[in-house]
């Protein structure tokens, strides 16, 4: 009765664990289709994301003005330079297919190719090369509907997933984004194909990750079934438990176990409980030291998060005895370090730099990148030259040293603060936002340049606007358009633009105060998921006089006297005083052209304005230092053949005009002229 009732036992024994193991078995299955689903999901829409990103950054590269130019004429050297960079990404990026098209409009049915880069090697494929101007209809609806929502209804990109393939080829996504002219218009469509190999082997890793822990489950499960099903177990577990209760008071001395029964799982049992009170020992020796590890890589990361909020600006207001400007700026990392960063500064008295930035990736890699680039930037743009020349000069040095593949999107301006004048440059960032007086604020689109580290020897562009007093210029990184709720909504630049507006009366720091709340309000609870950083500039006061450089030649004599007939006609300034004005200036900008420069070539500047009825002109040189005043005015009562010969013109302008002063500053010859107009008006 014995032997039966033990093999009767052993048997439900048995019968338990495979009923759990079972139950297991399909709770994994249930886990694993679910959560596979919600993983495949987040990581679709990332894996799409990315790829636009990707192909944005492509689009940049394509010359939009003339797509129609090179169907009509064939290839140009500009063509062959960029169907050569998308070549070079293609690879650099592992995609398998870029191409450019111009889409019929009438019914989207076929197209015609402008540019093709394949790149079999990706996914082993067999794509060929299609030429300049070859013609194709439409693959299907779907890719109609997808040009038309490019052309027509503004659609920043449009995504076709290839998961059946009937035609022999491999599963792929396509991103397809719009290419657009200087004047912002549709032009063309660059597609760009991406295999989906790394997309199926990151789903397969997570099945095979939850496939190993059913059954590390399982098997822990069937191991204490069969422990807990053994018989005459009650007195060996009290005295385990006995043993465990007296170390989990403190008693941290190891006792051996004695009779503890002859099965060996109880023995084996105690035998754990034994080498458990050990590894707890060890445990709690090693916990000491991984806690003051721990504390000590905080206290380092709080160090760099220091140093790394001390290497901007971050003292307000920054310029206390500037009343013709105000800047605030704002970073707020998601993780301890971050890879955003702005900066402003004075390059001279009349030019402000300011500038934004955001590196690839997150943490201590993209806080280091950050901290090189800032320091680069910065002291190149303090160096002199137009913020193109600079990017230009700061992609070649990164490039050199960039074996990490990391990049940074870079906007770079250069306010002229007198006259409001800004010279800017786009690096693949986020355009800005400006706020002109008693309007309001809104994006200004400009073509964007490669970003800063993905390929040597890239050209940039130079593009300008102006500032008038009470204008505001916003930049600001994608952590801002990009904030994300729990469920995956985007602040976007739709609401950013609206709470620009809503605190566009606001100080610049008003406004970044206002759009901080407006995020976060937005957000709620849901964590940061990228820097935020953002820069604000006001133009409080510009100057009245207008500026005007060019080549100090006799050639250009034109082009002074009508700057400044312009503005004598749009001061009202009387025809006597008007006649005065331009025998002065005449003479003053010849003699600059003749005799300031020799032999050599130089510029010229002559800045002019009218305050209160006062006509200023300055003229500026870097010629010769000459003092035309020094020289003594000439005997007008002498005849003409008695006088010698010189200094009669500057005579006349000193007559004709109210006041003429001299000044050298600088290496510039700086000759400044007023004229009163009241001086005419009552007769003088």
């Amino acid at each position: 009765m014995k032997i039966k009732k033990k093999k009767r036992q052993i048997s439900l024994s048995a019968s338990i664990i495979n009923g759990i193991i079972s139950m297991l078995v399909l709770f994994s299955i249930l886990v694993s289709i679910c959560g596979s689903l919600g993983y495949a999901d987040a990581l679709k829409k990332d894996y799409a994301e990315s790829t636009y990103r990707m192909a944005d950054t492509a689009a940049a590269i394509i010359d939009g003005d003339n797509l129609e130019k090179y169907l009509a004429e064939g290839e140009d050297e500009n063509y062959r330079r960029n169907k050569e960079l998308l070549e070079v990404y293609c690879r650099k990026i592992y995609v398998s297919l870029i191409y450019v098209i111009v889409v019929d409009q009438s019914d989207y049915g076929h197209f015609r190719c402008l540019y093709n880069t394949v790149y079999n090697e990706v996914d082993d494929t067999d794509y060929d090369e299609w030429e300049l101007g070859h013609e194709r209809d439409t693959t299907n609806n779907t890719y109609r509907e997808k040009y038309k929502a490019i052309y027509e209804d503004g659609s920043k990109y449009e995504t076709v997933y290839r998961l059946r393939i009937t035609d022999g080829k491999k599963q792929h996504i396509t991103t397809l984004v719009p290419v657009h002219n200087s004047k912002g218009e549709v032009v063309g469509i660059l597609c760009m194909q991406r295999p989906m190999s790394a997309f199926r082997n990151r789903i397969l890793i997570y099945l095979g990750v939850i496939a190993s822990l059913a059954t590390v489950f399982s098997i822990i499960a069937a191991v204490l079934v069969l422990k807990n099903n053994k018989k005459n177990f009650v007195v060996p577990i009290k005295k385990i438990s006995e043993e465990a209760a007296r170390f989990s008071k403190g008693d941290l001395e190891i006792h051996k176990l004695q009779d503890v029964g002859s099965i060996k799982e109880i023995a084996d049992l105690s035998s754990s409980i034994e080498k458990m009170g050990k590894d707890m020992i060890s445990y709690i020796n090693h916990l000491t030291t991984i806690t003051g590890e721990r504390e000590r890589i905080t206290a380092e990361l709080s160090i760099a998060s220091t140093i790394q909020e001390n290497s901007v600006p971050n003292t307000f207001p920054a310029f206390p005895d500037r009343s013709d400007f105000d800047v605030y700026a704002s970073m707020t990392p998601a993780k301890a370090v971050g890879g955003d960063f702005y900066n402003f500064f004075l390059i001279d008295e009349d030019h402000l730099a300011v500038l934004i930035a955001d590196v690839s990736g997150k943490g201590i890699p993209a806080a280091l990148f950050m901290m090189v680039s800032n320091i680069l930037i910065t002291e190149r743009t303090r160096s002199g030259g137009t913020p193109a020349e600079i990017l230009e000069y700061i992609n070649d040095r990164i490039c050199k040293h960039n074996q990490a593949d990391m990049f940074v999107t870079v906007w770079l301006g250069i306010i002229e603060i007198s006259t409001g004048k800004v010279i800017a440059t786009n690096a693949g960032h986020d355009d800005p936002a400006i706020y002109r007086k008693g309007e309001g604020f809104e994006i200004i689109n400009e073509t964007h340049g490669l970003v800063i580290g993905a390929m040597e020897s890239v050209k940039y562009r130079n593009y300008e606007f102006r500032l008038g007093e009470g204008d505001k210029l916003f930049i600001y990184t994608d952590g801002i358009p990009e904030a994300t709720t729990a469920d995956e909504q985007m602040f976007g630049i739709e609401r950013m633009i609206e709470a620009l507006n809503k605190y566009k009366d606001e100080s610049p720091k008003g406004i970044l105060n206002g759009i901080n709340e407006s995020v976060n309000e937005f957000v709620g609870d849901a964590p940061q998921f990228d820097d935020l950083t953002m820069l604000c500039v006001e133009l409080k006061k510009t100057s009245y006089l207008k500026t005007l450089t060019l080549k100090a030649s006799n050639d250009n004599l034109d082009k002074v006297m009508e700057f400044v007939d312009d503005i004598l006609e749009e001061s009202c300034c009387p025809m006597k005083s008007r006649m005065k004005v331009d025998l002065s200036v005449e003479e003053i900008f010849v003699n600059i052209a003749n005799y300031a420069y020799g032999d050599e070539t130089g510029d010229a500047k002559i800045s002019a304005g009218v305050k209160d009825g006062i006509l200023t002109i300055i003229f500026e040189d870097g010629g010769v230092p000459y003092n035309p005043l020094k020289k003594p005015d000439p005997d007008i009562g002498l005849s003409a053949e008695k006088r010698k010969i010189g200094g009669l013109g500057i005579y006349l302008v000193k007559k004709n005009m109210t006041s003429v002063t001299y000044d050298f500053k600088e290496g510039k010859n700086i000759l400044t002229l007023t004229k009163d107009y009241a001086e005419d008006v009552n007769g003088n």
